[in-house]
């Protein structure tokens, strides 16, 4: 009982956070960019643009238009086995040593490290692009979860533990936080000359995109102290969660700066996301829920409070705030190059540093490298590995072109340096002109 009770109480915030509801900020639609790893700063054209570098829309030789129709992609990773184990896992029976192995791969040597759980979902609604100008919207939701080593082992093995003599468990510091936005952008390019630069055939480019925000949803489900004893054998479990009640719950804006270069065979650009921004929660939509529960052998007893935010004390409406007020936009400064080796082939090169904001999806630092390669000119296909320097991700796609309507898809496995995740894209667009 004591076993089947812990992995309800402990599945139910990883459930509601890693499956959020549709909702999100300005998502990246390009399978193709998953498939190069991201490696995609200077090669992004047209609507996709307004996703990676608006001052591209600037540069010589662009389509004069593009449209961008409905795609999606979705991740799933964790920081402790890998992919092939957790597949390795599906229809088969767990024994005391397969459990152990499980334990030790999380552990790491630290009993007190964490097993952490990433999701994202994220869907791009329709983008489009004409001369310097585009706009596209998109929406991304994603949570994170975090359980300690103990409650891993009270999942595992019940309340007997890894030995089977029993113990005390502490499920303190589990958590999990889920938040979704959707944002519409619009961007725009400016070219710009560097005199003393025309003999070289240099094209320079300028841009900016301004984007609004809506929040549909952010949350927190926090442990606080629940405790799993043997002697006596009981049970007080101690969580809160804060959370929003609608499906709005804030609205902002943020603005991106880029500038470009391109000349006969190298492209490069530069990046600042969310330079300015801010995002305005409604604190009257969120709520605050306690859970206690405890249960021996002679009696239980069990109490779940929920409040608005008018109806909190003082004290807790400061932590609902304060909350609140953590939970805003970072900054991503990305620069990237491309060089075309012939018109079959090129390969390009990307770095990105987070800084600050905790509204935060994929790695926080990323160096990521890409080619491309088209000896079909209709079915290009595409490598790409990326790193943030402590785990690595490689990842492969294809276009299938038929004329103007361009198709992509790409996968992406991530863990060869511990963990493991996987990544998938598709995506339809139109080029009536050139997609460099």
């Amino acid at each position: 009982m004591i076993k089947r009770y812990t992995i309800a109480i402990l599945a139910l915030p990883l459930i509601g956070l890693l499956a959020p509801e549709a909702g999100a900020q300005l998502a990246d639609p390009s399978a193709r960019s998953l498939g190069l790893s991201g490696a995609y700063t200077a090669r992004a054209r047209g609507y996709e643009a307004v996703f990676w570098n608006p001052a591209n829309l600037g540069l010589p030789g662009h389509a004069g238009w593009s449209v961008g129709l409905p795609a999606v992609n979705a991740f799933i990773a964790n920081n402790s086995l890998s992919y092939g184990d957790i597949t390795g896992l599906y229809g088969e029976f767990l024994d005391a040593q397969r459990k152990s192995e499980i334990l030790e791969d999380i552990r790491r040597g630290d009993p007190d490290r964490m097993l952490r759980i990433d999701g994202d979902a994220s869907a791009h609604w329709i983008g489009f692009s004409i001369w310097r100008f585009a706009v596209a919207g998109g929406s991304i939701a994603t949570g994170t979860a975090e359980l300690s080593a103990d409650a891993v082992e009270l999942i595992l093995f019940g309340n007997v533990g890894e030995d089977g003599l029993g113990k005390d468990f502490a499920l303190e510091g589990s958590n999990a936080l889920g938040w979704s936005v959707s944002a519409v952008g619009a961007s725009y390019a400016q070219p710009f000359t560097i005199p003393a630069l025309d003999h070289l055939g240099m094209h320079f480019s300028v841009g900016a995109t301004a984007k609004y925000l809506v929040a549909h949803g952010l949350g927190r489900v926090t442990d606080q102290g629940s405790l799993f004893t043997l002697d006596p054998l009981a049970v007080d479990v101690s969580a809160e969660a804060i959370y929003s009640s609608d499906a709005i719950s804030g609205s902002g804006w943020s603005v991106d700066l880029a500038l470009a270069m391109k000349s006969q065979s190298v492209t490069a650009g530069l990046t600042v996301r969310n330079l300015a921004g801010d995002i305005a929660w409604d604190e009257d939509v969120f709520e605050l829920t306690a859970v206690t529960a405890s249960a021996d052998f002679s009696s239980s007893t069990s109490s779940d409070t929920t409040f608005s935010f008018d109806e909190l004390s003082p004290e807790d409406q400061a932590r609902v705030r304060a909350f609140l007020d953590e939970a805003s936009l970072p900054t991503r400064i990305r620069l990237g190059g491309k060089f075309d080796l012939g018109s079959k082939f090129s390969v390009s090169a990307d770095y990105e540093e987070t800084v600050g904001g905790t509204l935060r999806a994929g790695w926080d630092r990323l160096i990521a490298a890409g080619a491309e390669l088209a000896l079909v000119p209709n079915i290009p296909l595409r490598i790409g590995l990326g790193t943030n320097f402590e785990d690595v991700a490689y990842s492969g796609g294809l276009g299938i072109y038929g004329g103007p309507v361009h198709f992509d898809i790409a996968a992406r496995r991530q863990g060869v340096g511990g963990g493991g995740g996987l990544a998938l894209a598709l995506s339809l667009s139109i080029w009536p002109g050139t997609r460099n």
